[in-house]
């Protein structure tokens, strides 16, 4: 559902960053959503909004001068100006939402779109309200807020706690302190102050450092300072030849996420978005809140964290005396360090922009109709190719709709599409619509992927002839909101235990619907239609698509540190998870594996006793047998119909389900016992005397080690063939430690390159540097053609494929050559 908004404010980066933040989030959520800002004239918002791809307005209007009085003579007269035009730029545009995020613009703006009954947001960075803020905040419609008590300033109904949106470029540290060193010229062994004036500089920061050079020039510490262009040339004139070579002085931080990552303690002033940055980095953090701030705003900020002890305080008026010698006194206290890291990272929030364009978008379907899926007629679907755009294909056809679509490539999943009715074009043409989507109607759905190029001509031309596109993931949670849902989670697992649950209902006869992550190996489709009204769901944290469900029962399988490029680091991964977690209906059910950090009603393991639990487990013949036992009794001798130690956990979780739901005990052993896997989830490709073969997706180290190890439990005499393709160049980055690790399993192991994706190179992340770091016996770097010239030669008798990424175009000629063997 594309949507209109207005964003307005500024005047400060702690402003402006957010606003551009939220709009970026917009845009994620769905990319034909119209923004324009709205900020003040010549103030910094009219340079960084545009450069950040964005269209903006100014008003002429300005703030309260409260030293020189005489010169708010003419504010009257530009506020009334500055009404008039927010009026006219309102009426223009047709905003379905207005968010203010505080500066002189945001004022006038909500004022008056609160006039014209456009619904509004307010986001309050600070612990205590602007007055701009409190005066808007009382007819918003909700008030994001970054600190807890905000209910002194604004009505407590209204107020929701997300914290502050901030750059996730900036705090995207993870696995980077060596490179982080590197790019400093520091020395890995020294500790790291990182003093943080601003991009115009602090004085008093400045000063501090200037009075303790020599101390400093003696101590086993090194600095990064960022002095402030405001400063940098008298700074140079002063301190040539002065200056040590353990104290890196720089007008500007190019590359905030090296300098955080470098870090072991940071000195900083206290503005709202540079707080909610550190929180998120979690590093110690000493705060020097600037005395020249309105209502004091800074000391607040900074006391909210001091109060919880996740920051220490200096004031600005005895820094110059004190702030050196209290951070070279911290950095030697350790427990002191590790205690202000913990708590500060407990106030950290990633998804502060997610949740805040999720109020936006309530907000706006509160005042459009929602659209109904009984009376769509004809589907069209740009993207079809992809897994949950197939799925979603195959639904709308079985319900009777005419589907068409648009993929880039051919895929064996297209042609089956094809055969099943569905329309496909392989050309980004317009000429290759059908003429019944040139024109919306109640009875057309657009649907699109986000891997779609922003420059294709389909999509342009379905936006030009005035359809509401959808992403995938509001279409499911469309569909899903009036059923009975089960969803299933995970950073892994959660493709095969959707798929586990969906076959017990099925076989057990209690039936569902389903759309699932992998093609059914039992059902050869990745969609599943049932007679009653429950389904089941694969919950994507990907793009944060399982945001838009609200499940009556909620999978966990795994939270391992992932998608980091997106997140940040783990804990704001689990923030996300937590976020799902928390749209399960009332009197719905959390179902947790044992370990993870959320709580649930029930606690699962395949390993050890939890309140579901397997026990007992052995193979027998090449096959997977448990016990069962939950708080209702035991379930025994149950036959797995797939491999792996990790299946027979993901068994326990469908278990549960299917015990929640009321399903008598031997039909659940009759449906585990029948169910055949997922493609590429441990699939037995060839399974002869002398040649067994087995393909897998896995492409996380975690998912690696499950499914090594459950290869060594099956055929522990045999010699272990691995050939592994790493999928992105930030994941193998990410994991490199962990993936030599359990690569190291392999008796031999034939490495591909890097799958890329959706990414560009990284300088030094390849295939070659992760070989280096691997233990293996028998290790080296191959071509797929190579793979295959290794199967001819050496006829193994046990080899896999694994990997996410086109290692799958490897399964048929492989298959060709061991049936053959």
């Amino acid at each position: 559902m594309a949507i209109r908004v207005i964003i307005s404010g500024g005047g400060t980066g702690g402003h402006i960053f957010p606003a551009i933040s939220i709009a970026n989030a917009l845009k994620a959520m769905d990319p034909a959503n119209e923004i324009l800002f709205v900020g003040a004239n010549g103030r910094m918002e009219m340079d960084k909004v545009p450069a950040a791809g964005y269209k903006i307005v100014g008003l002429d209007i300005q703030g309260i001068n409260r030293k020189q009085l005489w010169k708010n003579i003419f504010l009257p007269f530009k506020l009334m100006k500055s009404l008039n035009k927010a009026k006219s730029i309102i009426k223009d545009f047709r905003p379905d939402v207005a968010v203010g995020v505080g500066g002189f613009a945001s004022g006038p703006l909500l004022m008056m779109a609160n006039k014209l009954e456009v619904p509004t947001v307010v986001q309050e960075q600070n612990s205590y309200a602007g007055v701009t803020n409190k005066k808007v905040g009382a007819k918003a419609a909700k008030i994001c807020v970054a600190y807890e008590g905000m209910e002194q300033f604004f009505p407590a109904d209204k107020v929701l706690l997300t914290g502050n949106p901030i750059r996730r470029e900036s705090i995207a540290i993870a696995g980077k302190r060596e490179e982080a060193l590197a790019f400093f010229a520091l020395d890995p062994h020294k500790k790291t102050i990182l003093v943080l004036g601003g991009s115009l500089g602090a004085k008093t920061l400045n000063e501090s450092v200037v009075a303790y050079l020599n101390e400093l020039k003696e101590e086993e510490v090194q600095l990064i300072w960022q002095c402030g262009s405001f400063y940098v040339e008298n700074l140079q004139a002063e301190l040539t030849g002065k200056l040590p070579g353990n104290i890196k002085m720089l007008a500007f931080l190019q590359r905030m996420d090296y300098a955080y990552a470098a870090a072991d303690l940071i000195i900083s002033r206290a503005g709202a978005g540079t707080i909610s940055e550190l929180c998120v980095v979690g590093k110690p953090v000493i705060l020097v809140p600037s005395p020249n701030v309105a209502e004091d705003h800074q000391t607040k900020n900074a006391m909210a964290l001091v109060n919880k002890g996740a920051a220490l305080l200096v004031k600005d008026s005895d820094a110059q005396r004190d702030l050196i010698p209290a951070a070279l006194t911290l950095l030697k206290d350790a427990d002191h360090v590790a205690q202000l890291s913990g708590n500060i990272k407990k106030l950290g929030k990633l998804n502060a922009d997610v949740q805040i364009a999720e109020e936006v978008y309530k907000l706006v379907k509160k005042n459009r109709r929602s659209m109904n899926l009984d009376a769509i007629k004809q589907v069209y679907l740009i993207g079809i190719g992809g897994i949950g755009m197939s799925g979603l294909a195959r639904y709308f056809k079985h319900l009777g709709c005419e589907v068409n679509g648009y993929d880039r490539t051919e895929t064996e999943l297209t042609k089956t599409l094809v055969k099943e009715g569905i329309a496909i074009s392989y050309q980004d043409d317009i000429n290759t619509i059908d003429a019944i989507f040139n024109v919306p109607t109640t009875e057309t759905l657009v649907i699109f992927t986000p891997a779609i190029p922003k420059d294709s001509k389909i999509k342009a031309f379905l936006e030009s002839q005035g359809h509401t596109l959808y992403k995938r993931s509001q279409v499911l949670g469309i569909i899903s909101e009036s059923r009975f849902t089960v969803a299933v989670a995970g950073t892994h697992g959660k493709t095969t235990t959707s798929t586990m649950v969906a076959h017990v209902l099925k076989d057990s006869g209690y039936d569902c619907s389903a759309f699932l992550g992998g093609i059914s190996s039992n059902y050869g489709t990745n969609v599943l239609y049932g007679n009653n009204n429950t389904v089941v769901v694969e919950a994507d944290e990907f793009d944060r698509s399982f945001l838009t469900l609200h499940p009556n029962i909620a999978i966990v399988t795994s939270s391992d540190a992932d998608h980091l490029d997106i997140y940040g680091d783990r804990s704001h991964l689990l923030e996300s998870f937590q976020m799902f977690l928390d749209k399960v209906v009332e009197g719905g059910t959390r179902i947790i594996k044992k370990g993870l950090e959320f709580e649930g009603q029930i606690s699962y393991s395949g390993h050890e006793i939890a309140d579901a639990y397997a026990s007992n487990v052995h193979v027998r013949d090449g096959e997977f047998f448990f016990d069962y036992q939950d708080t209702n009794g035991r379930i025994d001798d149950i036959h797995l119909g797939i491999p792996g130690i990790h299946n027979v956990e993901n068994a326990v979780a469908a278990i549960a389900v299917a015990r929640l739901l009321g399903i008598a005990d031997q039909a659940i052993k009759k449906a585990l016992t029948t169910f055949k896997g997922v493609k590429r989830r441990f699939e037995y490709i060839v399974r002869k005397p002398g040649a067994v073969y087995i393909d897998d997706y896995a492409h996380h180290p975690e998912e690696l080690r499950a499914f090594l190890t459950s290869m060594r439990k099956l055929y522990p005499t045999k010699k272990l063939n691995v050939v592994f393709q790493p999928h992105l160049f930030t994941r193998t980055r990410d994991f490199v430690d962990g993936f030599a690790e359990v690569l190291s399993m392999a008796d031999k192991l034939l490495l591909m390159e890097i799958y890329p994706a959706r990414e560009l190179p990284i300088e030094g992340i390849n295939s070659s540097w992760l070989l280096d770091k691997i233990t293996a016996a028998e290790k080296q770097l191959v071509t797929a053609e190579e793979v295959l010239e290794f199967a001819r030669d050496e006829k193994p008798e046990l080899i896999v494929t694994v990997g996410a990424g086109d290692i799958d175009k490897l399964v048929k000629p492989l298959q060709a050559i061991l049936e053959h063997a």
